[in-house]
Parts: structure tokens; sequence; C-alpha cells
């Protein structure tokens, strides 16, 4: 039975923390997720906002 849109959608960002890794250019499989426990999606998700940020001020450092 396939799942509705609706229902795709609602899981998709129940577990955002796990898809926005895989979405990400860490290089992160969904091998390697799957063998990540709940603290481990927390760090990596921390150090890719840090590296968001830390981009951001390199971009607006190469603007000025």
């Amino acid at each position: 039975m396939t799942i509705s849109k609706a229902e795709a959608r609602e899981r998709a960002l129940r577990n955002w923390s796990q898809w926005r890794l895989l979405l990400s250019d860490m290089s992160i499989t969904y091998s390697d997720l799957s063998q990540m426990d709940d603290e481990d999606i927390a760090e990596a998700n921390a150090a890719l906002d840090h590296h968001i940020k830390m981009m951001e001020k390199a971009n607006k450092s190469n603007k000025s």
C-alpha cells in the first residue's frame, strides 16, 4: 500500500533532522544515517548549522 502525499509530508517533517542530512552536501548516505543514534544526528545537524554559518560569513567577507 502506498502512503498518501499528506502522510508522506507528515513523515518527512517528523524525520526532517535525518532528511536534512541526506539532502545536504555532507555525503551522508542512508546506510550511514541508519547507523547513527539520535545524539549523532543532533551533532551532525549542529555541525551542518555551523558550516552554513561559516560559509555565509565567508561569502559576506568576499563581497566586501
